[in-house]
């Protein structure tokens, strides 16, 4: 790649913003506890989506047809300066997710997008709107190309550096007005993926790094068994131990008690030419970063590794992502990361970090090996390939503050729910293995914060509300029915989506899948958390006269059950069991609720009857 650069004066201001900018994409990926690269939020990371809830229907699915919907239908698309381009669909179990993007006088706005969920009869489940209101046509210039290119060299010395350019002219949103602007997307050889976003005097406006942190190869029709070791999860959680010594990383070394917590497992690998080589339909083991380590194979189908080696990563990492992959098939999925996705288990120059990135064909996993390798640690692992669930289920929606901070939750859950059922020791530390140590702090999956008084505008500090949360419901209702309602609602995620939708898109995947068989404990933790609100109650009945509270409290956490009426009521209540025998009763007068204990009530269903002067009306309970 070679192209022509023309020389051009830089205000001092451009040369500062270009040494921040280097600087600044050396990777602040999972392991930064600072958020978003120490920098605050731009306001455009900042703004919040305009969510619909079941808010109509289309004649058809058919993409054109929502596209005139749309049209029609959203006030900021009105008008013949106004378009809109068809960008990704997807099919999930229960419906069809469409993302479409705001053109202006034939040039798109950056980040206007429109995110239509839809079941498959065309009602619309859910509508995510992040259109903007243009009112006058912006002022100014768009950028020249050659100042793009004068941006880019400013940075790369080498263009032979640079493995892909895209360039395209939109309009940006600098918070009181748009302006004509150009965005650059660039992809280097170190696996960085960023873009800038630069106006017609050259000054870079806005930077983001498009990896998630922490032509397909030809794939051989027969898979061929191989013995390999690997950690499971990882060797402190099979210890039973906490970090330190001789459970320690010392430089990668082989200390015994390390190895001996290797288990045997075996791998389906690819057999060609007399050599056995760690390829899959699902994962391919590359080396397409620095440092240079050509992929492990073996003449023999043995993979069996001590950690000093190279080919322990490789297989580590081979082995979690292909046993991840199958389990989410076996949820139903059949369409989620279905290609080899490329991982690199000596990667990103030897940083203490991993990223997603899917700035290639196919998208790559990259592990660094500063610190723990982070390839040991199936946490990592499965961290960094959460990022490719939810790249394949949403392509193209991962912006926005609260969204960012939503797909790092998302991989913290994947993560510790996997080892959680493989071993629960030690289960809420994030990062068991690769973190909590001398290196860095790692993560929480039992935090106890509250939304959104506890947000702090970083993406893995407020990750925790998410994923705690997700791991509190997951222990009620269990690993694969959480899972697989978490994938589902993925499928409907947008730009700039807030926690509140999240919920309300969980809540809504659960009536798609299951008929709302697990709405009460979803709402349950999603209310106590602070993501919907609790007015009417977590699971609740709202009749003409009162509302019953926390039923789901009484059902499965030994909690009173309220009734609360809308005016004071004075009458009886019974509670009868399933052979109609009145196992409590209580008069009350002038009462404005009435609360229902729990205790001596053994597991089973009661009827709960409430009699007043003015209405008489039977509500069902439930003991665990």
């Amino acid at each position: 790649m070679n192209f022509a650069f023309k020389s051009s004066k830089e205000s001092l201001y451009r040369i500062i913003l270009l040494i921040f900018l280097t600087v600044s994409f050396a990777s602040y990926g999972q392991k930064m506890n600072d958020g978003m690269g120490g920098r605050f939020p731009h306001p455009v990371d900042l703004r919040k989506a305009v969510s619909s809830f079941n808010c109509g229907k289309v004649e058809s699915a058919d993409t054109a047809v929502v596209k005139q919907y749309l049209l029609s239908a959203i006030a900021n698309l009105k008008g013949s300066d106004f378009s809109i381009d068809f960008l990704e669909g997807k099919q999930s179990k229960t419906g069809l997710h469409y993302l479409y993007r705001q053109n202006y006088r034939g040039k798109p706005v950056y980040r206007g997008t429109i995110k239509i969920n839809l079941d498959k009869n065309g009602s619309i489940i859910s509508l995510f709107d992040n259109t903007y209101r243009i009112l006058e046509t912006p002022a100014g210039e768009f950028p020249d190309t050659d100042d793009c290119y004068d941006i880019i060299k400013s940075i790369y010395k080498n263009d032979n550096d640079i493995v892909k350019i895209f360039i395209e002219e939109l309009y940006f949103d600098l918070g009181p007005r748009l302006i004509p602007a150009s965005r650059i997307e660039l992809w280097d050889k170190k696996g960085n993926f960023f873009e800038l976003v630069i106006d017609a005097d050259q000054m870079i406006v806005y930077e983001r790094d498009m990896n998630s942190y922490f032509n397909n190869n030809r794939i051989h029709d027969v898979d061929t068994p191989a013995l390999a070791r690997v950690f499971n999860p990882d060797p402190l959680t099979t210890a039973g131990v906490i970090y330190g010594a001789p459970y320690e990383d010392a430089s990668d070394a082989d200390i015994s008690q390390l190895n001996m917590q290797r288990q045997q497992v075996t791998l389906d690998v690819a057999f060609e030419n007399d050599t056995f080589k760690l390829e899959s339909p699902y994962c391919l083991i590359t080396d397409h970063s620095i440092p240079d380590v050509a992929p492990v194979t073996s003449l023999t189908p043995d993979f069996e590794f001590t950690r000093s080696q190279d080919g322990f990563e490789d297989v580590n990492a081979f082995y979690h992502i292909n046993v991840y992959h199958d389990y989410v098939q076996q949820l139903g999925f059949d369409n989620i990361v279905n290609y080899p996705i490329w991982v690199d288990t000596h990667a990103m120059g030897g940083a203490d970090n991993s990223n997603f990135s899917a700035a290639g064909s196919p998208p790559r996993l990259s592990f660094g090996e500063g610190g723990v390798d982070d390839a040991e640690d199936a946490d990592v692992i499965i961290h960094e390939y959460g990022h490719a669930i939810s790249h394949s289920a949403a392509p193209g929606t991962n912006s926005g503050a609260e969204r960012l901070a939503l797909d790092e939750a998302i991989g913290d859950y994947f993560a510790a729910s996997y080892s959680k059922s493989i071993n629960s020791f030690n289960w809420e530390k994030m990062f068991s293995w690769d973190g909590h140590n001398e290196f860095w702090n790692g993560r929480v999956v039992e935090s106890d914060k509250h939304y959104p008084e506890d947000l702090q505008n970083n993406l893995y500090k407020d990750a925790e509300l998410w994923s705690s949360t997700m791991m509190q419901i997951m222990d009620d209702i269990g690993r694969e029915r959480t899972d697989e309602i978490m994938i589902e609602a993925l499928h409907s995620f947008a730009t700039n989506i807030s926690m509140t939708d999240a919920a309300n898109l969980v809540i809504a995947a659960d009536v798609a899948l299951n008929g709302g068989g697990y709405v009460a404990p979803i709402r349950y933790w999603m209310c106590l958390r602070g993501f919907i609100p609790c007015n009417v109650g977590v699971d609740e009945l709202a009749e003409t006269h009162f509302a019953v509270i926390n039923s789901y409290g009484f059902t499965a956490r030994n909690e009173q059950a309220v009734i609360r009426f809308n005016s004071p009521q004075t009458g009886l209540l019974e509670l009868t069991d399933a052979t109609g025998r009145i196992i409590y009763s209580e008069k009350f007068s002038e009462a404005d609720e009435l609360k229902i204990s729990p205790k001596n009530v053994s597991s089973g269903i009661y009827l709960t009857k409430v009699t007043t002067q003015n209405f008489s009306s039977t509500y069902k309970l439930m003991k665990w």
